[in-house]
């Protein structure tokens, strides 16, 4: 997730049916993807055709109106742990902030709207166009990759597009990048290398053009920076 490395098509289902025939259970980290990210409530199903064990959720399912997460099980699961053949044993599966009323509230509330106003519609409308105007960034010097889905985006930064060579983690070029975005008005993640984007799932398409042209404006600074200080020597 960290680095918004898509898997190949097949990869995920190739997994899935690996932990099958061995009986390992699939748990699935969907604290990011799930609740409309990827233009649906859950990505694991919708997106990648699998069906998992286990999913971990959090973030959106409050869109960080206050803090809950939750951990969805399988039937099968499920089955072992309850009775009657766990009958006389205890799961112990509680913590002391569990299921607090104003947390469930705001996730009820929050469904609620992304149902009703169509918001997985909207990023699965709007999503294709985010890709296509990332992928624009491809021409700059220092962009090596874009990559990602809908609303979950990533752009990293390489000392030399043809080899994929990185920039010695000194240089701070992902740092950089969000420094220059940031004064400009534009928050972005950055993780080493690497500027993600996890915009709002309401963003619009012009809001789009807006933060690409930011986005490019502010790697064109940091371009001439590198250069100006020797730490970089364009082709």
């Amino acid at each position: 997730a960290g680095g918004v490395l898509v898997p190949p098509p097949g990869y995920l289902k190739g997994m899935r049916d690996l932990c099958t025939e061995f009986q390992i259970l699939f748990v699935a980290d969907e604290v990011v993807t799930a609740f409309g990210r990827l233009g649906h409530f859950f990505a694991s199903e919708d997106v990648f055709g699998i069906v998992p064990d286990i999913i971990n959720s959090a973030k959106g399912l409050t869109s960080a109106y206050a803090p809950l997460s939750a951990t969805l099980i399988s039937d099968g699961i499920y089955d072992v742990i309850s009775v009657p053949q766990a009958e006389g044993s205890v799961f112990a599966h509680g913590f002391t902030y569990s299921g607090h009323p104003v947390c469930c509230a705001a996730a009820l509330a929050n469904i609620e709207i992304i149902e009703r106003e169509d918001i997985c519609g909207h990023v699965r409308r709007v999503g294709p166009y985010f890709s296509e105007r990332l992928a624009s960034l491809s021409d700059l010097g220092i962009v090596g990759d874009v990559r990602g889905s809908h609303f979950m985006q990533c752009v990293e930064n390489v000392a030399d597009k043809e080899t994929k060579e990185l920039f010695d983690p000194s240089v701070h070029v992902g740092d950089r990048v969000a420094g220059a975005c940031e004064k400009r008005g534009l928050i972005v993640r950055p993780i080493a290398h690497l500027n993600v984007l996890s915009p709002p799932l309401v963003l619009t398409v012009e809001q789009i053009d807006w933060m690409v042209d930011v986005l490019r404006d502010g790697i064109i600074e940091v371009q001439a920076d590198l250069v100006a200080e020797g730490l970089w020597n364009p082709a």
